[in-house]
């Protein structure tokens, strides 16, 4: 029907904010990083309808190397993926983590609700990694704003999902140091409460419109 993030904003965009605002910029964290783009209040798909791959702004030339074979991609950086390769970086380091002792030493199984349940029992490592790579979100947010200037800037997917109470603080705060100065004024940037229930939303307002 359409991809994946853009039919997840189209739910996020009519569910939870009634189509209201004219310009709003979803912003989906899982496995990899997707975005959709709601502009003077229609998606945007682009010249060739491959708006929103905000997940392939390279965001660090110097970062690891992305599936799609840039280095630095904000989906390199802040996806899911990213942060459990991370993580077993550190622990390859050396670095101790509570999550071996929960999962294992290879961390079977591993998700993004272990990473919540690690860093409320105090551990440093998770705590680390999970706020950098909210920091880059928040950069990546910092750029769409200085690029698009939307009304609203939502995130949703299973890594917010998981862990929007450690997350959203800084990345709402790092988005502001990051875009120039006035250009956030009366800018919402929140976390989406559809959860798994915005691509099936979407699809349905898609199904509907496309039906009249």
């Amino acid at each position: 029907m359409e991809n994946d993030a853009n039919i997840c904003t189209i739910g996020v965009h009519h569910a939870e904010f009634k189509s209201k605002p004219r310009d709003l910029v979803g912003i989906f964290i899982g496995t990899g990083i997707g975005g959709g783009l709601i502009l003077d209040g229609q998606l945007h798909s682009g010249f060739n309808r491959t708006a929103g791959e905000i997940g392939h702004m390279v965001i660090d030339v110097d970062g690891p190397k992305c599936a799609c074979g840039n280095n630095g991609c904000f989906e390199a950086l802040a996806s899911r993926s990213a942060i459990f390769q991370h993580i077993h970086a550190a622990i390859k380091d050396g670095e101790k983590t509570i999550l071996t002792e929960m999962l294992g030493p290879n961390l079977d199984d591993l998700r993004s609700g272990d990473l919540r349940k690690a860093i409320r029992r105090g551990d440093k490592v998770v705590d680390r990694i999970v706020a950098e790579a909210a920091e880059y979100i928040g950069i990546a947010v910092g750029n769409i704003i200085n690029l698009l200037n939307p009304e609203v800037v939502v995130l949703g997917g299973g890594v917010i999902e998981a862990l929007e109470d450690e997350m959203m603080g800084v990345i709402v705060e790092t988005a502001m140091e990051s875009c120039l100065s006035g250009t956030a004024k009366g800018i919402s940037i929140v976390a989406s409460k559809l959860a798994d229930e915005a691509g099936i939303t979407g699809g349905a307002v898609l199904a509907r419109r496309e039906c009249k």
